[in-house]
């Protein structure tokens, strides 16, 4: 028989969306001294609980990313509504962080490992300078968008992605399944939208990287030819972090609310 007490300690998992500017954030994982998107979340939530918080979530983004589909976990004993949870939460967390949505959810459900895939965008920007873009996409000379995309094509379907993973990687294998790549005008940005099973450290900006220098005529390799090399020689500098946005994260069997595109690419 349940009793009284077993309920006022039972825990309840929610699971919340969450989008952030990471201009000014090391990252999301927590690290002392520094303020982070887990960090400052963590506090947060925990003040509205009234006890200590551990977040788990779909992917650890570095620091300068952005999010507009992160999703994230935790447990609570407090006795909330889900819209309190949210206005809680968003108001004791910077401007520059927004908790979108709060769901409950089932025990088994896991923001990382009930995942079968996620999207990243990543945004460049070609037009004259303008300085409301710093921070939100990479400012680079003109990009032929059609070349990108074309060539963009040969990363689709399962490959070894040694070309475009970072040398601190710990992947186990650097085999994915890329189902989406396309790169596509809007505008004066240029997007690069990538979706896979699972990606490797830093491989959406090495594909940045790698696209806006054929984009820009810089080289004569071709990605496939990148690819097929299985060499991180063949490509240059990683593209910095802040044209990249974790864009969405796929879980077919739950149905949370819809990406969000970045605001970059809605402004008028």
């Amino acid at each position: 028989m349940t009793t009284a007490t077993s309920l006022a300690t039972e825990n309840t998992k929610y699971v919340i969306g969450v989008q952030y500017d990471g201009g000014g954030l090391h990252g999301w994982q927590a690290q002392p001294g520094q303020q982070t998107v887990q960090g400052l979340l963590e506090t947060a939530v925990g003040r509205v609980a009234d006890h200590s918080i551990t977040l788990a979530v779909a992917g650890r983004t570095d620091a300068g990313v952005h999010a507009t589909g992160q999703v994230a976990t935790f447990e609570s004993s407090a006795r909330r509504e889900c819209h309190e949870w949210l206005r809680g939460i968003n108001a004791l967390t910077p401007s520059t962080i927004l908790v979108s949505w709060v769901r409950e959810t089932h025990a088994n459900f896991h923001p990382r490992y009930s995942a079968t895939a996620r999207r990243y965008l990543y945004v460049f920007y070609d037009a004259a300078p303008n300085p409301f873009v710093n921070g939100l996409a990479w400012a680079t000379q003109s990009l032929d968008a059609d070349v990108m995309h074309r060539q963009a094509q040969d990363l689709l379907g399962e490959h070894d992605f040694t070309s475009f993973r970072a040398a601190g990687c710990q992947s186990l294998t650097p085999r994915r399944r890329v189902d989406r790549c396309e790169v596509r005008r809007t505008g004066a940005y240029v997007v690069l939208d990538i979706e896979a099973n699972a990606f490797l450290l830093h491989m959406v900006r090495n594909i940045a990287r790698a696209l806006v220098d054929i984009g820009q005529r810089k080289v004569e390799a071709s990605i496939g030819s990148m690819l097929l090399a299985c060499d991180r020689n063949q490509i240059g500098a990683t593209a910095p972090p802040q044209g990249l946005y974790l864009y969405q994260v796929r879980y077919p069997e739950e149905s949370f609310p819809g990406p969000v595109m970045p605001p970059i690419l809605t402004a008028t």
